[in-house]
């Protein structure tokens, strides 16, 4: 695919995010692409890449870190001038601080993609309209909220979806209901119905609305059901943020009619949900709900319980407010136009450019080792790193395995720390999951963090270490290290930490491609080889040069009836089991197991050793039939058994094909069979030369 295809075909994708509720629905659209990447043997952009990582963040509730992503997307879309990705990143940042309950800078940042809408095709700039409308909304400003949704629904009636149309509409429903016209709101909910029923995020505001003007017109009962509905709904959706939303305005029903029994159970479940994706506005709403709630305690003791449990609460929004207060500023920061001159004379566009560099090729690299060196080269121009280092963490043996280069000299090989017997900066970075740098360690400073167990020595005193997650667990830890004191400023912990973001997504795409090619690879149900990759093995060995070779082809004895006799559930049973006694008997570095179809199975092994090969087979053979499982129907056994062709070929030319060699060892089998089956037959490079 050519390279403005590729870049076509994922900002199709990138389009088609906004439709996508969930985080499964955006791993699907992130498999596709990964999938889409391999087979037309591109790379994926980091600024597409962050923006995918956002959507899948968002969608799992984690709106902060979210935005930050976006962030990032707007820098290198601006340094590849793309200005639709730069018009979609600061809607979805817009969108975001909303969610957040910060409106300006929401308003800020939609307009912000308002005024680029000439980049934008129609479709999603009606989606910014909405968004725009429902600020609005929220904010109580009803008559320029409408302004906006009905624009919004225009252009999505003419270049959306029929779903896309349910979101201006749900808002204009809304408002109808909160200006008490129900009748006009109920009939734009009976014109959605048919065409959201298999959405559980649109059910879940329509019942939402639903509940809004049962209460309206005080029929409570059918309020609390449709309340119940809405979250019900929004669970199944599987979007954390509109689940606490649903939930704290059930909360708000029930405060308005004393129904305490269950406003207790709910306020705990929907705070938790709130503070866990650091929503100020939906934490504010649970935590005035709960000051009402103290004020109709008569117990004292209750009543305390409930108070310390406000100023928890408070405090701890309180906390996570400052904290993200400063992040906005941090990253309004990076987003400066202005160039920023660091230390080093370079711009944070022309340092964020190299470390995007080092992210590509540890994208496209399979083997960590040989790159180490040119990350430490590259790193070089940022900040000093007399030593640099990269460990595995295996949490199931708690070790962690490092790759290590210091002071420019060769990688030597990996080694293996137990983080049980040694105390390492790095089991520390790991095990407390954060990042940290220090500019003048000494041993007794070195000893206080780690402990006694640890090796006193002090080798480098500017130190920067970092966790990587992957898959939502620390799968790794990153350092790079100065001898000298006082190496480190915070703009290079902070580079260090961008850097570590990019490393991070590129082994977790490194990961999660090794995982797809496996499986496409592999067979399901016995995991072994699949037919599919029998040939790009074989083509491997003969690049190699290899000159050796013996197939076998395995069959299992009447399997058929067999089936017809015990059923398929037993018949994959079989499968399995003669699978795993294949794999134990040829399980070595030059060998492969193949599910060739159905009960066929494949061996390629790259040479030829006669003797070694019948005792393996005979071996094979004996096991089999020791399963002692039971086949009433077979003609050559009372328990299952197997037939087994094998065929030798010594191949100096480079000449021997795939087909030809699978072709002896089917005659081979084909002799076996012949000769009563439950036995091999070996078919030698002599004998195939006289046929």
């Amino acid at each position: 695919m050519a390279k403005n295809l590729w870049n076509d075909y994922l900002l199709e994708q990138v389009r088609q995010l906004p439709s996508a509720s969930s985080k499964e629905q955006v791993q699907f659209h992130l498999n596709t692409i990964t999938v889409e990447a391999l087979k037309q043997n591109q790379i994926v952009p980091p600024q597409f890449d962050y923006i995918l990582q956002a959507y899948l963040l968002s969608r799992s509730g984690k709106l902060i870190e979210s935005i930050s992503l976006f962030f990032d997307a707007i820098t290198f879309a601006q340094q590849n001038k793309q200005e639709f990705l730069i018009c979609f990143c600061n809607y979805n940042i817009g969108t975001l601080y909303g969610m957040l309950g910060n409106y300006f800078y929401a308003h800020k940042f939609l307009t912000k993609a308002e005024k680029s809408q000439q980049f934008c095709d129609s479709y999603i700039t009606g989606l910014i309209k909405n968004n725009i409308g429902d600020i609005f909304r929220q904010i109580g400003n009803f008559s320029e909220a409408l302004t906006y949704l009905y624009e919004a629904k225009t252009r999505l009636d003419q270049y959306g979806s029929r779903s896309s149309i349910a979101l201006p509409l749900f808002n204009i429903a809304e408002i109808k209901a909160k200006q008490c016209r129900f009748t006009e709101s109920q009939a734009i909910l009976d014109s959605l119905f048919h065409h959201i029923q298999g959405e559980p995020r649109f059910l879940g505001f329509y019942y939402k609305i639903k509940a809004e003007i049962a209460n309206g017109l005080e029929q409570i009962e059918e309020a609390e059901k449709c309340h119940l509905l809405s979250i019900e709904k929004m669970k199944a959706s599987q979007h954390d943020y509109y689940y606490a939303e649903m939930i704290l305005e059930y909360c708000q029903f029930l405060t308005s009619y004393d129904k305490y029994s269950a406003l207790d159970r709910y306020i705990k479940q929907g705070l938790d949900i709130a503070k866990a994706i650091e929503s100020d506005k939906l934490i504010d709403g649970f935590n005035d709900i709960i000051l009402l709630r103290i004020k109709d305690i008569k117990e004292i003791e209750i009543r305390e319980k409930h108070y310390q449990t406000l100023t928890s609460s408070l405090l701890n929004s309180r906390r996570e407010l400052l904290k993200r207060e400063s992040d906005y500023l941090q990253q309004l920061y990076r987003l400066n136009t202005a160039k920023l001159e660091l230390s080093t004379v370079k711009s944070l566009s022309e340092n964020l450019a190299l470390i995007n560099k080092i992210g590509q090729y540890i994208n496209n690299s399979t083997d960590i080792q040989s790159i180490l060196p040119k990350i430490q080269e590259d790193l070089s121009a940022l900040f000093q790193t007399d030593t640099l280092a990269l460990g595995f963490y295996n949490k199931e043996q708690d070790n962690i395995t490092i790759h290590y280069m210091d002071d420019k000299q060769p990688v030597t090989h990996p080694y293996v720390t137990n983080c049980q017997n040694e105390a390492t900066y790095m089991s520390y970075c790991i095990k407390s999951d954060s990042s940290f740098y220090f500019n003048h360690m000494n041993s007794e400073q070195k000893v206080v963090m780690l402990g006694e167990s640890c090796d006193k020595r002090v080798t480098c005193k500017s130190v920067m270490f970092s966790p990587i997650k992957f898959n939502g667990e620390v799968q790794a830890c990153f350092t790079v290290q100065a001898k000298e004191s006082y190496q480190y400023q915070a703009f290079h912990f902070e580079l260090f930490i961008q850097l570590i973001n990019y490393i991070s997504i590129a082994l977790e795409n490194q990961y999660n491609r090794q995982q797809l090619l496996h499986l496409s690879q592999t067979d399901h149900l016995t995991q072994l080889w699949n037919r599919n990759s029998l040939e790009s093995h074989f083509n491997q060995l003969k690049r190699q040069f290899t000159q050796n070779y013996t197939g076998i082809m395995l069959d299992i004895d009447h399997y058929k009836e067999y089936n017809d006799t015990y059923g398929h559930i037993a018949g994959d049973e079989v499968l399995i089991k003669i699978s795993q006694l294949i794999k134990k008997h040829f399980h070595c570095l030059k060998t492969r197991v193949y599910r060739y179809g159905g009960d066929e199975f494949f061996i390629l092994i790259a040479e030829v050793n006669q003797d070694k090969m019948r005792s393996k087979i005979e071996s094979l053979l004996s096991e089999i039939k020791h399963l002692l499982i039971p086949h009433e129907n077979s003609h050559c056994s009372n328990v299952i058994s197997a037939s087994v062709g094998i065929s030798y070929a010594i191949d100096p030319q480079g000449s021997l094909t795939l087909n030809s060699l699978i072709e002896q060892a089917d005659k081979a089998l084909y002799k076996a069979k012949g000769n009563g089956r439950n036995c091999y037959y070996e078919r030698s490079q002599m004998e195939i030369l006289t046929e």
